[in-house]
C-alpha cells in the first residue's frame, strides 16, 4: 500500500507543478520582455518538447525502466524549471537559453508522466486491489492536481511574483522524484530488447493499428479532447465574456474539474462491477455535447453550475475506464509505448481544437459555432455505440505478447 500512496502523492504533486509551469513561464516572460512574440515562442518551444517526448519516450523507459526514469525526468524538470530564475538573477536570461531551458521543461514531462502510468499496474498488485480502483483514484488526484495548479500559481504570482513561483514548481518536481525514488517499489518483469531503439517505437505503433479496439479509444479520445480544448481555451472565456463575468469562467471549469474528480473516485471504488461498454458510451454522451448545448440555451447561473457539475461527475470516469482497458489489453512490454503514443495523439490535436474554435467564432459567431461543436461532439461519441468493435471493451483477458522483431 505505501508503494501506491507514493505513487498516487507523486502524480498529484507532478501535475500540479506541470499546469503551475504552463502558467508561470508564459508570465515570467510577458513580466520581463513584455513581447508577446517572445512569449509564444517559449510556449511553443515547451509545447514542441512536450509532444515530441510523447512520441519518443516510450522505448527509454523500457530500456531504463519506468522507476529510474521516473526519477530522472522528475529531477530534470526541476532543475529545467529552477534554472530559469536561478539565471534571471546571476547571470542573465537570454532568449535563445529561456527558449532551451522551456523545451527541457517540455521533454521531461510526458517520459515522467508516461513512467508513472506504468508503475500503476504493479503498484495496484501490491496494494491487493482493483485496476479500476487504482486507475480512478489516480485519475482523481491528477484532475485535482490540475484543477489546483492553475489558481494556485496565480495566487502565488500575485503574493511572491513570478520568479519565485518557478522555484516552487521546480521544488514539486524534485518532490515527485523522491516519492518514487524512496517509497515507489514495484518489481516489474524486464523487457525483452529485440530491436534498437526505432524498432521498438515501430513496434508499439504496429501494436496500436494491430489492436481495432486500442486504435478506436484512441481516435475518439483525441477527437473529444480537441473538442475540449476548443471549449476550455476559446468558448467558454467567450462566453463568459459576453457575461462580463470572469468569476464564472472559472466557476465553470472548477465545478466541472470537481465533478471529474468525483465521477473517477466514484468509479475507481465501484466501476469493477459495471459494464466497461455502457459506461463508457453512456458517459461520453452525457459529458460532450450536452455542455456546448446548455450554454447555447444560456441558462441562470445556478443551472449552469449544476450542470456542469454533472457532466463532470460523467466524464470523471472516462479516463481511469481508458487506462483500465488498455492495462488488459496491451502486453505490460508494450505499455509505454502505447500510452506514449495514444498521448501525442491527444497533445497534437488540442491545438486544432483551438485554433478551428477560434476560426468558427469569428466566422460565425458563438452561438452557431457552439452548436457546431455539439453536433461534432455528438457525431464522435456515438462510435462507441455504432461500432461493435467497442463491445471488446468487456473482454478481460490481455492481449497475447507480440512476436519477435528480426534485429
Amino acid at each position: 500500500m505505501r508503494s501506491l500512496v507514493a505513487l498516487f502523492g507523486a502524480l498529484g504533486v507532478s501535475h500540479t507543478g506541470s499546469v503551475m509551469t504552463l502558467l508561470a513561464i508564459p508570465w515570467f516572460v510577458l513580466q520581463t520582455t513584455a513581447s508577446g512574440l517572445q512569449t509564444g515562442a517559449v510556449t511553443a518551444s515547451e509545447t514542441i518538447g512536450l509532444l515530441a517526448s510523447s512520441i519518443l519516450s516510450g522505448p527509454l523507459i523500457d530500456r531504463f525502466g519506468a522507476r529510474g526514469m521516473s526519477v530522472f525526468a522528475d529531477v530534470a524538470a526541476c532543475l529545467a524549471v529552477g534554472a530559469i530564475p536561478l539565471a534571471y538573477t546571476t547571470v542573465g536570461l537570454s532568449l535563445p537559453l529561456l527558449i532551451i531551458l522551456a523545451g527541457v521543461a517540455g521533454l521531461t514531462r510526458a517520459p515522467g508522466d508516461t513512467a508513472k502510468r506504468v508503475l500503476l499496474p504493479g503498484a495496484v498488485r501490491i496494494a491487493r486491489t482493483s485496476v479500476e480502483r487504482g486507475s480512478g483514484i489516480a485519475d482523481a488526484v491528477i484532475r485535482s492536481g490540475r484543477t489546483l495548479g492553475a489558481p494556485l500559481a496565480g495566487a502565488l504570482i500575485t503574493m511572491i511574483g513570478a520568479p519565485a513561483v518557478l522555484l516552487v514548481d521546480a521544488i514539486t518536481f524534485l518532490v515527485a522524484a523522491l516519492l518514487v525514488g524512496g517509497l515507489v517499489v514495484v518489481r516489474m518483469d524486464p523487457t525483452p530488447v529485440r530491436s534498437g531503439y526505432f524498432g521498438r517505437l515501430n513496434e508499439g505503433f504496429r501494436y496500436v493499428r494491430k489492436d481495432r479496439l486500442i486504435l478506436a479509444m484512441i481516435g475518439t479520445v483525441t477527437v473529444m479532447n480537441a473538442l475540449d480544448a476548443g471549449l476550455s481555451t476559446v468558448l467558454q472565456p467567450a462566453f463568459a465574456a459576453n457575461l462580463h463575468s470572469s468569476v464564472l469562467l472559472g466557476e465553470l471549469m472548477g465545478v466541472f474539474g470537481l465533478g471529474a474528480a468525483a465521477g473517477s473516485v466514484m468509479y475507481g471504488w465501484c466501476g469493477a462491477g459495471w459494464c466497461r461498454w455502457s459506461t463508457f458510451a453512456g458517459c461520453a454522451l452525457l459529458a460532450g455535447a450536452p455542455r456546448f448545448v446548455l450554454l447555447w440555451m444560456g441558462p441562470s447561473v445556478p443551472v449552469l453550475l449544476a450542470g456542469f457539475f454533472a457532466f463532470g461527475l460523467a466524464a470523471g470516469s472516462l479516463n481511469p475506464l481508458v487506462v483500465t482497458v488498455e492495462y488488459d489489453r496491451v502486453p505490460a512490454e508494450l505499455r509505454a509505448r502505447v500510452i506514449g503514443a495514444s498521448e501525442a495523439g491527444v497533445l497534437a490535436m488540442m491545438p486544432v481544437g483551438a485554433v478551428v474554435a477560434g476560426v468558427l467564432l469569428d466566422r460565425i459567431g458563438l452561438s452557431a459555432t457552439l452548436l457546431t461543436f455539439a453536433g461534432a461532439y455528438a457525431l464522435t461519441t456515438l462510435c462507441p455505440v455504432a461500432f461493435r468493435v467497442w463491445r471488446q471493451m468487456d473482454d478481460r483477458l490481455p492481449a497475447p505478447a507480440p512476436a519477435p522483431v528480426p534485429v
